[in-house]
């Protein structure tokens, strides 16, 4: 990722939730952060977006998308690219 990538306030805290919990739907995002469930969708279509998190699963029973942190978020975490 080149340059610095601007998070909203509901993308930042999706994030760290993400990177605690593990992969989570945007309803389980939603519970853990505290937040509307169509915010937490924004905010992990945003991640999605800026290439911080991924849908890892959309075909399960329930047909619910599970999102995670992509591997080289962190890294680009501690390089200071995401504000």
């Amino acid at each position: 990722m080149s340059g610095t990538v601007t998070l909203s306030c509901h993308a930042k805290l999706a994030r760290v939730v993400l990177d605690n919990r593990g992969p989570l739907s945007p309803a389980e995002v939603a519970s853990e952060a505290r937040i509307d469930e169509d915010e937490a969708r924004d905010a992990l279509a945003e991640l999605a977006e800026v290439g911080l998190a991924e849908c890892v699963c959309g075909v399960c029973a329930t047909r619910e998308q599970v999102y995670q942190l992509r591997e080289d978020a962190a890294e680009s975490e501690s390089a200071g690219d995401v504000a």
